[in-house]
């Protein structure tokens, strides 16, 4: 994963689930997944705070229906 593309649901519940399982080690996971540390950090927070809820990507217009 290339930093500055947005990530999937299913990469950061990954990100997610890896970092929680290595002890909340952001950089590790960072490195791994190639992606920034603050944005490892975000992720977890927003996991612990609403769920998997909080990892769905909210921006940009919905598609409006034909």
């Amino acid at each position: 994963m290339e930093r500055g593309r947005r990530a999937t649901l299913e990469e950061r519940i990954e990100i997610v689930n890896y970092t929680l399982a290595h002890d909340n080690n952001y950089q590790q996971a960072a490195e791994k997944f190639n992606v920034s540390y603050p944005q490892v950090y975000t992720w977890v927070r927003k996991y612990r705070q609403s769920g998997m809820e909080g990892l769905v990507d909210h921006r940009g217009r919905p598609k409006q229906a034909d």
